[in-house]
């Protein structure tokens, strides 16, 4: 159950519920942040997406945003409550938009696929910090973005069995089974501060938003994590020697089988905090045939390309909308 839940799409956060005004630009009480082609985006499902997106109490949500001062940070969490809104237009008109029966549907799928019962399930969901309404308008989105993918993009998502195996043979350092890795591992603890858990959760994903940020620009993870020192206490940066398959945790088991040598993963979250890993070498193991990976790597090709095709399709929506953000 952990495991698919970890693979839904995340729900995205916003921000901005303040009473302040910052001299960079005017904030209001309450009323509209953003506008697509006139149809509002409101403080109120700001303030609400970024309570689930933090995974704590709206509460918590307002007393973090309040805080915030950057206002290139507040676009970055305003741009994806704008996709959702652009994605649920462009389906309207396709006949494809998702409705409540579509998500109840794809929800006891999953409940039944994993043989649980109802309150088995809303157990699995309250150990993973997640609420059921959470949960379906996670589906949801999930749901809205494969259809629009597919409406509008499904020629440059399909896959051959060519390209399944051009794919394989790229890919195929991250098959090998059995292999020893060696890596360095990037943490972001939780720091016992006597801070409430609220704004402990808030502080370590937004520690890890500033890590994504530098690792994008190009900092390495020694320079990342010295950067991190600088505003986050007990930033850790570990680098293992060579280990067997069986002497890994499950959650890096998972993320080392996406890199290649040299591939650094996206944030993951554990108890004690964020982490990134980045592979340094992999070595030994057994290529398993073609065949017994095949729909396997069908459908991660195209999950990838899915990716690609639903970022080509927001910057066309986007360009052909009027978006205006009002902070």
């Amino acid at each position: 159950m952990t495991h698919f839940l970890k693979t839904i799409v995340a729900a995205i956060g916003a921000l901005l519920f303040l009473t302040l005004t910052i001299p960079a630009f005017a904030r209001v009480i309450d009323g509209v942040v953003a506008t697509v082609d006139e149809e509002p985006i409101t403080l109120s499902e700001v303030r609400e997406a970024v309570s689930e997106a933090m995974n704590v109490p709206a509460g918590d949500a307002d007393a973090w945003l309040r805080e915030e001062r950057d206002p290139s940070r507040i676009v970055k969490w305003v741009e994806p409550l704008i996709e959702s809104l652009l994605v649920r237009k462009a389906l309207a008109g396709t006949g494809a938009a998702v409705d409540n029966q579509a998500v109840e549907g794809a929800v006891a799928s999953v409940r039944k696929s994993n043989n649980l019962s109802e309150s088995e399930f809303a157990q699995a969901l309250a150990r993973e910090g997640i609420t059921p309404a959470v949960y379906r308008k996670r589906i949801r989105w999930q749901m809205e973005r494969g259809n629009i993918v597919r409406a509008r993009k499904m020629k440059e998502v399909t896959v051959t069995e060519d390209e399944v195996k051009a794919y394989f043979q790229e890919q195929a350092e991250r098959f090998r089974e059995g292999s020893d890795v060696r890596f360095e591992t990037l943490l972001i603890p939780v720091v016992d501060d006597g801070n409430d858990p609220g704004e402990k959760t808030i502080r370590v994903r937004l520690a890890a938003q500033r890590a994504v940020e530098f690792l994008r620009s190009g900092s390495t993870m020694k320079e990342t994590a010295a950067l991190l020192k600088m505003t986050y206490p007990g930033v850790q940066l570990i680098e293992a020697d060579f280990m067997k398959p069986d002497e890994l945790t499950a959650d890096l088991v998972r993320e080392l089988h996406k890199l290649r040598t040299g591939e650094t993963s996206a944030s993951f979250f554990t108890a004690d905090g964020a982490r990134f890993v980045r592979l340094l070498e992999r070595r030994g193991g057994t290529l398993p045939d073609f065949s017994a990976l095949k729909d396997a790597l069908t459908e991660e090709l195209t999950d990838r390309r899915s990716e690609k095709a639903y970022t080509d399709l927001m910057n066309e929506l986007k360009k052909a909308a009027a978006i205006e953000i009002r902070l």
